[in-house]
């Protein structure tokens, strides 16, 4: 069947380690016309206040220019469709202005936009001029149906499959345990509760100056380059889920299985769901379970391997990656542009439970919903 949108226009963080390269490259791979239009700029100001302003009020010169810039851009490329991942500098008159030169416009994102921490509240007031609305966020599918009548379906969290793979070194798995995220008062605790109990955790990620441990304050964010070689090398990674997102699984979930290294997560039942626990992940659910199943799978090699193997495989055979969740979801955003009320049905719901892409929850298992903080 041709694609009857083929032409379009695609706005995202195109710099390395964006995941919103990889689900351009999966546009591509379907034979679309992608011309690329990359908002880095605008959140890459040197000037720290000038740059937190932009984050919060939207009115800083550069935020202006490319909201100029979108306008010119879509004026000469005339796209059928305009793909716009995280807009959340982009101005409602400026959305209304670009219905002059596009068709149809489609948005995509990772985050919670409800969340206050994630200053969404202009994108929110430019949600009414979006005709599709993917999100990986559970609660949003249902909240933007609800609170703005807009055409919305769950997208899959994956991982980059040009990247996320085992990186190999004459020391390999020389880390015991590693975790790579921001923090926020539970991964403290985590973390905290790990060290405790006698082991060795090294840590990177956005924000540990706010940590209470002054031990903590020295964490840095790990570079992209090395993320990968850094799971890769680690017997075990832990996974923690943003409180303030409202997560129920993350890029980690899938880019540490991907990579070949034993995850151990928080319990949630999507994590439960894909991987099962003790299957492809090991889950927990409070912090005796985490200082236990750590300890137990680091003196034992051969469960571990065996646990991190099975995960692997799962990234790979029913499709976590980028490209994939795209190739799926391609289509459904041409039935939903094209054909009037339109929703997704069961079918398209793969790799996922039944009712996915409509917000549903995953059957309920057997344990609670989330890891519990003692």
């Amino acid at each position: 069947m041709p694609n009857l949108c083929s032409k379009l226009l695609f706005v995202g963080y195109m710099w390395p380690g964006s995941t919103c390269v990889p689900r351009f490259n999966g546009l591509v791979e379907l034979g679309l016309a992608v011309d690329v239009f990359d908002a880095t700029p605008w959140s890459s100001v040197q000037n720290r206040l000038v740059n937190s302003i932009g984050q919060r009020a939207y009115c800083t010169p550069k935020v202006i220019s490319m909201n100029k810039e979108i306008l010119e851009s879509a004026r000469k490329s005339r796209p059928e469709v305009l793909w716009i991942e995280k807009g959340n500098w982009i101005f409602p008159s400026t959305l209304k202005e670009l219905r002059r030169f596009s068709k149809y416009i489609v948005h995509y994102n990772t985050d919670d936009v409800f969340a206050p921490a994630n200053y969404f509240w202009l994108h929110r007031l430019g949600i009414r001029y979006y005709d599709v609305f993917l999100t990986t966020n559970r609660w949003n599918v249902l909240e933007l149906r609800s609170r703005y009548g807009v055409k919305v379906f769950r997208a899959g969290m994956g991982y980059d499959q040009a990247t996320h793979k085992a990186f190999e070194t004459t020391n390999h798995k020389r880390n015991d345990l590693v975790f790579i995220g921001h923090w926020e008062p539970h991964t403290e605790m985590y973390v905290q509760a790990l060290i405790k109990s006698g082991a060795d955790v090294k840590v990177w990620g956005h924000n540990w100056h706010k940590s209470r441990n002054h031990g903590f304050r020295q964490i840095r964010p790990l570079a992209y380059s090395e993320y990968v070689k850094v799971v890769s090398s680690a017997k075990i990674a832990l996974c923690s889920l943003s409180r303030k997102n409202r997560n129920e699984s993350t890029g980690r979930s899938f880019e540490i299985p991907a990579i070949g290294t034993m995850m151990l997560a928080e319990y949630t039942p999507e994590h439960d769901f894909i991987y099962g626990d003790g299957r492809g992940a090991v889950l927990f659910s409070n912090l005796s379970e985490l200082s236990e199943r750590a300890h137990y799978y680091l003196d034992n090699s051969t469960a571990r391997a065996e646990v991190a193997t099975a995960g692997h495989m799962i990234s790979k055979e029913p499709g976590y990656s980028w490209a994939e969740h795209i190739r799926r979801e391609w289509p459904i955003v041409e039935r939903m542009l094209t054909q009037p009320g339109y929703t997704p049905i069961t079918a398209e719901d793969v790799p996922f439970w039944a009712d996915f892409r409509n917000g549903a929850p995953p059957p309920q298992a057997k344990k609670g919903s989330t890891a519990t903080d003692g």
